[in-house]
């Protein structure tokens, strides 16, 4: 079983449905290669080491940045019949649990420029923004405060969360990812309708179509369900 799973079942969250990575860039994904390269052919054209050396000197590096690159992109939505687990699952690490009755139906967005999002509200990179300005398509929705959900404490888990920036007083949750937002979107309304939350036939036509975050705080506002003035 695996983190999602036990996490799901240890909160009330039924059995996990579908789960979306964090999408990044490919340069993102490219500079790790160059990197890898680079401490390859550093390492394997120095004369002055020999063998074991060299395979040391290239092996210690190596696992550095594969752990690192492990904790930055291990980042994931999981939907699950009654609710979400959203954020890092690094292990050590804490994602967040957020069930179906503390997302607000009409205050999901299907947008097309996520990364857009930071810019024109004006907020800080948050817990649940970890993701570049070339990010695209992303979701957006009105959750629960992150400290409201949060398993773990400690100044690591909370120097990265924002203030509240929805209408009601919660925390606009974002997460970018590849697919289409209509598959997405059709196993959080099932698992919305399946705990009876309330307005969540409105889903739908609230989440959709998918569209541009704006040019500025206003477009958004104007765009993004439930961002607060």
């Amino acid at each position: 079983m695996g983190k999602a799973a036990r996490l799901a079942r240890r909160h009330g969250l039924g059995r996990p449905l579908r789960t979306y990575r964090q999408s990044f860039p490919l340069w993102w994904h490219l500079l790790w290669i160059a990197m890898a390269l680079v401490i390859l052919v550093s390492v394997g054209v120095n004369q002055n080491l020999d063998v074991l050396t060299k395979a040391w000197g290239a092996a210690i590096p190596l696992l550095v940045g594969l752990v690192l690159w492990w904790l930055l992109t291990d980042v994931r939505l999981v939907l699950c019949e009654g609710g979400v687990v959203i954020g890092r699952f690094f292990p050590l690490l804490s994602p967040s649990v957020i069930p179906y009755g503390a997302i607000e139906p009409r205050g999901v967005t299907c947008v097309s420029d996520v990364g857009r999002f930071s810019k024109v509200s004006g907020r800080e990179f948050g817990s649940t923004l970890f993701y570049f300005p070339q990010s695209r398509r992303g979701l957006l929705f009105d959750g629960p405060p992150a400290k409201a959900v949060r398993r773990r404490s400690g100044a690591l888990a909370s120097m990265f969360d924002s203030p509240p920036d929805t209408v009601r007083g919660g925390k606009l949750w974002a997460f970018a990812y590849r697919g289409r937002p209509e598959d997405l979107l059709a196993v959080m309304h099932r698992g919305m309708v399946g705990v009876g939350v309330p307005f969540a036939e409105a889903l739908p036509g609230a989440a959709l179509p998918e569209r541009g975050v704006g040019a500025s705080r206003d477009e958004a506002r104007a765009r993004i369900n439930g961002f607060a003035p």
